[in-house]
């Protein structure tokens, strides 16, 4: 009978350590579950771009504790920079601060781009012209900056302003050093040295469209643009009215100074071509025909034959084919 009783106690503890194990089993894979149901949860982000001075876990990850989300676990880049953050980095921060979150590969990261307030070196020159005019440079003048690709970039809070701090220049070699600073009068003011070189400007005549030889320029085939000073010949044209009117005699490029040689006065009169001769005084006005006997342009004086009297006389060259005779030269 004590027997009987011994195996089935025996029997009894065999059943309940049995289930006690089932249920620890059970529970043990309900656990493994939740927790890789926690880390899909929990997903890096590819890149984040960040406003602040500082990379948070939010920033990072997608999914976790709201109120973890701004807790800041990194310096921030400077602004419009970024950097590249791998995944040794990343595994340490989510183990320091609980984050159930593990690398898959070795290629997990996040890209951290810093934002900011662009000024453009278009920006930058307007603000050195103005500083160099206030210097008694003399306009017209246009300005090279040693690097077109310069750009200053500011935090997105920051003051977008900026100031020439200082400028040297040398009249000789028309070169200068300014000082640039954003900023000014706050913490996060900032002085940048960007050197250049001014150049003096000339406004000439230009032709806007081919005009091919032994064609008028019309007025609005020219216009005024502005050069280099040292680009311009010494013998170029610089009056618009020193252009309009005249025949192209050699065919000068679109947009180029224009020299004296390539136009002239455009032929009136063809030397035996049929012309009015016209006499205008105080008291009276005559016409009469002739016969031109030589070439002429406006403003010429040349040699007609009166047709009526069969006298030649000499006369001025108002417009084609027309003539003045001047009062004592018709005598």
């Amino acid at each position: 009978m004590k027997i009987k009783k011994i195996i089935l106690t025996l029997a009894i503890l065999t059943l309940t350590l049995s289930a006690e194990g089932a249920f620890a089993q059970s529970s043990q894979g309900i656990n493994s579950r939740n927790s890789q149901q926690m880390n899909e949860n929990i997903l890096l982000k590819p890149d984040a771009l960040i406003n602040g001075q500082y990379v948070t876990l939010g920033d990072l990850f997608s999914g976790i504790d709201p109120q973890m989300a701004d807790i800041a676990v990194a310096h921030a880049p400077q602004p419009g920079k970024q950097i590249i953050l791998d995944y040794r980095w990343l595994y340490g921060i989510a183990q320091r601060h609980d984050v159930n979150w593990r690398p898959r590969t070795t290629a997990d990261q996040v890209l951290v781009t810093r934002a900011s307030q662009v000024i453009t070196i278009d920006e930058i020159r307007d603000y050195v012209e103005i500083a160099l005019i206030d210097h008694g440079i003399q306009k017209p003048f246009t300005v090279d900056l040693s690097s077109e690709n310069f750009q200053i970039h500011l935090p997105v809070d920051a003051q977008n302003d900026i100031t020439i701090s200082s400028i040297e220049v040398n009249s000789r070699t028309q070169r200068f050093v300014a000082g640039v600073t954003t900023g000014a009068h706050t913490a996060q003011q900032r002085t940048y040295r960007i050197s250049g070189k001014y150049y003096p400007m000339s406004t000439v005549p230009v032709l806007v469209e081919p005009v091919s030889r032994g064609h008028i320029i019309r007025p609005d085939q020219v216009e005024y643009r502005d050069f280099r000073t040292e680009r311009v010949p010494s013998n170029a044209i610089r009056d618009i009215n020193d252009v309009i009117g005249k025949e192209v005699i050699r065919p000068t490029n679109p947009d180029e100074p224009m020299m004296f040689r390539d136009l002239t006065n455009p032929i009136l009169v063809r030397r035996g071509a049929l012309v009015i001769i016209r006499l205008v005084t105080a008291n009276m006005s005559l016409t009469a025909r002739g016969k031109a006997l030589e070439n002429g342009s406006k403003g010429d004086v040349i040699r007609v034959v009166n047709q009526t009297s069969n006298k030649t006389i000499q006369v001025e060259v108002v417009a084609e084919n027309e003539v003045r005779a001047l009062p004592a030269m018709s005598q």
